[in-house]
């Protein structure tokens, strides 16, 4: 490793001890299980800002779920930590007696958050208040259709070079303007008598997907999962095996969130009362007349948690599906160009390049091709990465500053962190943001050392043929060397 010249003008005590943790994080990185393994490293005192080491920092890597600490501090810094979705129920038509003569529309916001994760598990808590809104209205029968108009997003439902089998996991959930459940259906497979089938129930149970039960019951072991589903498709092949009395959960992901989310409001409107004669339709397959807001009567409203929690939830817990929304977010609010459609991807993409420049950050260095770093396709480099951890420390504003620093998953204490550092003094201290996708573990954020000063680090591993564990067991190594660090 060769040393920054601000370690070099370091006093000697201090150089001693800056060069004494390179060589200990050198054993910890030149180990031999990692002979074929591709490691970058940048860490750095932001209290007196000195670069304590530096590895390959300003080479390119596959970030996986680091990616989520652009996409998160990009939209903080652009909107703001207070930043609310509001999603709009219009009646486009006239209310004659007790019948809406028209259509139900739903103007979707990009909000990610539609469901149970906000309301104590009540899945349709926010469907029934609809329900309660159109009947002060006094609404009981809709003649026509209700439609999810999910145009503030572009229709690519699916990041830039993700993984197909991927797709029918809850982490592979489609992307959509209208969101609900986060794109997700509950399938709970029983255990019933062994050899016989498994029991299979669905929720919520509104007739969106066909399941095809190949299932088996055992009389003993463990569960083994076995889920598939046709690609643009609803139909799911379950072929678990479950042990006799036991239960095997799995959220997997719909295709077309739009419909589901309008399939889900039609059963629930129905549950409470409401007739409805038309369809549930995505607004991409409505062949009525234009849809004019304009012109219509705003039935109902539904506002999200505050952006810092979204923000929360998807750092601490590593939520592919609301980073991607967040990217898109970015662009609908900060994209300004006319090339790119504001609501995809690439638009987020250039919206966050004025803020990578403010932050020094060549926006060139990177390849951001999704908001979650599914993608193999992302690139980020250790350097641009403690860059951004600098400057979202640095942020002059005290909401969005914490909010970031907040949404970190704790060492030994939450999310994807909670299983690591038992002990130690980076319990409790160190915030991080891991990242995984094959042949990728990646782990960025805070520590606090034990002369009292901040230190921002970020560690990548690519190409390993190693156990994930073993790199686990490097990086943790490392965060405990710079919690104990003194120098």
């Amino acid at each position: 490793m060769a040393l920054s010249p601000e370690a070099a003008a370091q006093p000697t005590s201090g150089f001693a001890a800056t060069n004494a943790l390179a060589d200990l994080i050198d054993a910890q990185l030149d180990a031999s299980a990692f002979n074929d393994a591709y490691w970058g490293a940048y860490i750095v005192d932001l209290t007196d800002n000195r670069i304590l080491y530096d590895r390959n920092a300003a080479k390119r890597f596959i970030p996986a779920s680091n990616m989520k600490l652009f996409s998160t501090a990009g939209v903080l810094d652009k909107l703001g930590a207070d930043f609310r979705y509001t999603t709009r129920l219009y009646a486009d038509g006239q209310i004659r007696g007790s019948t809406l003569v028209g259509s139900l529309v739903v103007r979707g916001s990009g909000d990610p958050t539609m469901g149970a994760r906000y309301t104590s598990g009540d899945l349709t808590r926010t469907f029934r208040q609809w329900a309660d809104s159109l009947k002060a209205s006094g609404v009981r029968r809709i003649s026509g259709s209700v439609i999810g108009d999910d145009n503030v997003f572009d229709d690519r439902a699916l990041g830039e070079g993700w993984s197909w089998d991927d797709l029918v996991w809850y982490y592979g959930a489609e992307i959509s303007g209208l969101q609900f459940g986060e794109g997700t259906i509950n399938l709970a497979v029983s255990g019933t008598t062994p050899g016989d089938r498994a029991r299979i129930a669905v929720t919520p149970d509104v007739g969106y997907i066909d399941v095809v039960n190949r299932t088996t019951t055992t009389d003993g072991g463990s569960i083994r999962e076995g889920y598939s589903r046709d690609l643009s498709s609803n139909r799911f092949l379950v072929t678990a095996s479950v042990p006799a009395g036991q239960v095997e959960r799995e959220d997997v992901a719909v295709s077309n969130p739009t419909t589901y989310f309008i399939r889900v409001l039609v059963a629930t409107l129905q549950r409470e009362g409401i007739e409805v004669d038309g369809d549930a339709i995505d607004v991409d397959e409505w062949d009525g007349p234009r849809i004019r807001y304009e012109g219509m009567q705003r039935i109902a409203t539904h506002e999200s948690p505050r952006l810092k929690h979204i923000v929360a939830e998807t750092n601490t817990e590593s939520n592919n599906l609301y980073a991607e929304h967040l990217l898109r977010t970015l662009g609908v609010y900060g994209y300004s160009g006319d090339e790119l459609d504001p609501g995809s991807s690439r638009a987020g993409a250039a919206a966050m390049e004025p803020f990578l420049n403010r932050i020094g950050v060549d926006p060139a260095s990177l390849r951001i091709a999704d908001g979650s770093g599914l993608s193999a396709l992302n690139r980020l480099t250790p350097l641009a990465t403690v860059q951004l951890l600098r400057a979202m420390n640095e942020h002059p504003e005290p909401g969005v500053r914490e909010a970031f620093y907040e949404s970190l998953a704790v060492g030994g204490r939450s999310g994807t962190l909670e299983r690591r550092y038992r002990s130690g003094d980076a319990r409790g201290n160190v915030h991080a943001k891991t990242g995984y996708i094959s042949g990728a573990r990646t782990l960025s954020g805070y520590v606090t050392a034990d002369n009292g000063h901040l230190i921002a680090f970020s560690l990548m591993c690519n190409h390993y043929s190693t156990r994930t564990s073993r790199v686990n067991q490097a990086q943790d190594a490392i965060v405990e060397l710079l919690a104990d660090f003194d120098g």
